[in-house]
């Protein structure tokens, strides 16, 4: 994996990358190009009464590891639209998605060390991942991706997690645009994250058993609750 530097001095003027290309620096920020998105100002807030719901193990090789982690969006509490969840994430830096299906009875996820600013963009990282949870297992199954690096993950500013171009798309915008700032308080196309889809074998792999969805026999489903959980150090640099 490759270091990544921090910039330990918090701005408030960010420069988000355009090229759909491997990023420079830690999310981009640091490509030289113009500037496209003004960071709105932040409030970091976070549900201190959740618990982490997954081994650490699982960010091992990734840019959280060994830092503190704390929910920073929980949809049955903040609401499932995704203007809720960029409200939440945005500018929180590298994140994991946990997500519940209707009664709980299945939980999966994803992590995406690009993190979220609402850029109607996609970016190219080997770095991306999905898992899932058998019923007895307490260890995830990890879903890397595949079929090279690009287009792993989209942030779109009307969307929820979207990892590839059909992986698995949660609270999917109703009228994406690419290559523009839309902003997450757009009025129209607004994404719900109680709904979320997945085919697997083009950008992620498929399921250890073979299916080509992760949730399974069904390529749709139905979401109870949304978690994402970020490093809070991470998130102050900004």
């Amino acid at each position: 994996m490759s270091s990544y530097a921090i910039n330990s001095n918090p701005v408030h003027t960010v420069k988000i990358s355009k090229r759909r290309i491997p990023c420079s620096g830690l999310f981009g920020w640091n490509s030289g190009e113009k500037i496209d998105n003004l960071r709105p100002p932040q409030k970091l807030v976070y549900h201190d009464d959740v618990e982490v719901p997954f081994s650490l193990s699982l960010i091992n090789k990734t840019f959280l590891k060994g830092k503190e982690l704390k929910c920073c969006y929980k949809a049955s509490i903040d609401g499932f639209s995704a203007t809720k969840f960029h409200e939440s994430c945005d500018f929180k830096g590298p994140c994991v998605i946990i997500a519940y299906t209707r009664d709980m009875s299945f939980k999966f996820g994803g992590f995406s060390p690009e993190g979220y600013r609402s850029t109607d963009d996609y970016y190219d990282t080997f770095d991306a991942f999905l898992f899932y949870w058998l019923d007895d297992s307490d260890e995830p199954i990890v879903l890397p991706k595949i079929g090279g690096s690009g287009a792993a993950l989209f942030d779109y500013a009307r969307g929820g997690p979207q990892f590839g171009a059909d992986g698995l798309l949660i609270g999917p915008p109703l009228a994406p645009v690419m290559g523009g700032f839309a902003g997450p308080d757009t009025n129209s196309g607004i994404g719900d994250l109680r709904m979320a889809k997945s085919r697997l074998g083009l950008s992620y792999a498929k399921r250890r058993d073979g299916k080509e969805s992760i949730f399974g026999d069904e390529s749709k489903a139905t979401l109870d609750n949304v978690l994402v959980f970020c490093s809070p150090y991470i998130a102050s640099l900004y």
